[in-house]
């Protein structure tokens, strides 16, 4: 049940469609709910038991912290909030608890015992890693009073299980998404018509490029990981896999959502327009980088610990010293959790490090910069972009790597065996063919050419909305043939997960 499906399209989306419109407006968020139960069992069978269990859970703590709004007579408020403070690091342990126990226990018994170590079989749910995050957002945010309660419990069921955000997200906070889901509102026909405008991109994107992609990125790491020029081209089609993948299926996950009046959350802004590697990170992944800075990096900075660290540093080592001790550390940690959270693999902790020190570099300099570069010459800005890409190709080569070596091999190539040649004479031996490239380069260019519109601030969408009506669905039909007859499925290709469905 892939978003990017014959069975999601044809059957699955349809039906709820339809069964939703057909009920009454106070009923229809149970049609979702269980729409987002079917879903899930039919990725993950039994493991839904998983995402019951964390509803509950979430439901249990939020409701007992939205019980104590004032501290008790004779209480004082000092304790009341200690009190209140240790139930939400419970609820919170509780959900990641059974995130760490699914995910991480061979990771962290294999690190431990090394060869020792026996594998352990465990059926890891989809989509655990994002409805762990939005528990945890709902119960702090009803903690510090930031949002209303769900109205029961099964309406906070369809949040964290909406089915068009499971898979790999985006993660919305209850106060973003929560009383559009259970709203109920119909289906509209402009709703529908720029829902599936969306994702119909989101499948140009998706089966196009990204999976046409897929063979040779097997083969380079595989076969072609000790060779210069070949990792220079698996960093280019990587990180244009990576892209196309991901934001291709948010764009069919918001566009399903808009279907049933909600809204969510964008995931993406133009990231390679980015100005370094921490503006890269406020336009990609924005509502992974929103969670980490409100839930992580700010409750870092403000606890006890850093603060006695920044006072020692303050004392020892002077003011100006001082000042990156707090940040620093916040900072360590969330690219730590960031790196982890996708995953129980050392290549995801060291992605998570190598960005932790290039963005904390970055704020070192940042003064120094400014100082001595004019940012808005042309120039600098070629310069800028040719950085960031190199930034963002390198962290995506060892991000899509099979194992921390091969990335290290791959890497160390660059530099002791670039051998232009064996690019030239082998190229064309990865899996795509020529039509295949020409697909690839070809569509990515109409994707860039998007990208500078709306970075401009020009709506495609829009632009296409004033065309006459003949006109327009003249373009769509073609867009949808484009898809059918372009799309990377048939003989000769496998059908292909979403790549951040398994984080």
């Amino acid at each position: 049940m892939n978003y990017h499906s014959i069975g999601y399209f044809a059957i699955f989306l349809p039906a709820v469609i339809l069964i939703y419109q057909l009920c009454q407006e106070k009923y229809r968020w149970l049609v979702l709910l269980a729409a987002n139960l079917v879903f899930f069992w039919l990725w993950s069978g039994i493991g839904v038991v998983y995402i019951l269990a964390a509803i509950l859970i979430t439901w249990f703590f939020s409701q007992k912290l939205n019980s104590m709004q004032k501290a008790p007579e004779g209480v004082s408020r000092k304790e009341f909030q200690k009190k209140k403070k240790r139930i939400l690091h419970i609820g919170v342990v509780c959900v990641l608890l059974m995130l760490a126990v699914l995910k991480y226990t061979n990771f962290v018994g294999s690190t431990i015992m090394g060869g020792n170590w026996t594998t352990i079989h465990i059926l890891v749910p989809i989509g655990i890693s994002y409805y762990t995050l939005q528990a945890i957002s709902y119960m702090c945010d009803i903690a510090d009073k930031k949002t209303a309660p769900a109205p029961s419990i099964g309406k906070l069921a369809v949040y964290l299980s909406f089915f068009p955000t499971l898979a790999q997200g985006p993660i919305a906070k209850y106060s973003d998404i929560g009383e559009q889901i259970e709203a109920g509102k119909p289906v509209t026909y402009e709703n529908l018509s720029q829902g599936y405008q969306r994702i119909l991109w989101g499948l140009y994107k998706k089966v196009v490029i990204a999976d046409h992609i897929a063979p040779a990125m097997i083969s380079l790491y595989n076969t072609y990981n000790s060779f210069g020029s070949m990792t220079i081209f698996a960093m280019i089609l990587c990180t244009i896999q990576l892209y196309m993948d991901f934001s291709g299926t948010i764009d069919i996950a918001i566009g399903t959502g808009k279907i049933f009046g909600v809204t969510i959350t964008e995931n993406f802004r133009q990231p390679f327009f980015a100005k370094n590697a921490g503006d890269f990170w406020r336009r990609w992944h924005i509502t992974l980088g929103v969670f980490l800075r409100t839930y992580v990096f700010y409750p870092v900075s403000l606890s006890k610990p850093v603060s006695k660290i920044t006072k020692f540093a303050q004392k020892h080592f002077g003011k100006k010293a001082a000042r990156y001790i707090g940040p620093m550390i916040s900072l360590l940690c969330v690219w730590l959790c960031s790196g982890l959270w996708h995953g129980p693999k050392w290549t995801y902790v060291m992605y998570g490090l190598y960005y932790f020190v290039l963005i904390f570099a970055e704020q070192l300099l940042e003064g120094f910069v400014k100082k001595h570069f004019n940012e808005n010459a042309i120039g600098f800005r070629v310069f800028r972009f040719i950085k960031l890409c190199i930034i963002v190709g390198v962290g995506e080569l060892f991000f899509m790597a099979p194992n921390f070596n091969t990335a290290m091999q791959m890497f160390q190539s660059i530099f002791v065996n670039f051998s232009p040649s064996t690019f030239i004479n082998e190229w064309s031996m990865l899996g795509p063919g020529l039509s295949d490239y020409l697909i690839i380069f070809g569509g990515f260019s109409v994707v860039v050419l998007v990208s500078i519109l709306k970075e401009k601030g020009i709506s495609v969408r829009r632009k296409l909305e004033n065309l006459p009506l003949a006109v327009r669905w003249a373009f769509w039909y073609c867009a949808i043939m484009i898809v059918l007859f372009f799309g990377a499925y048939g003989p000769g290709f496998s059908a292909l997960d979403m790549l951040y469905a398994g984080f």
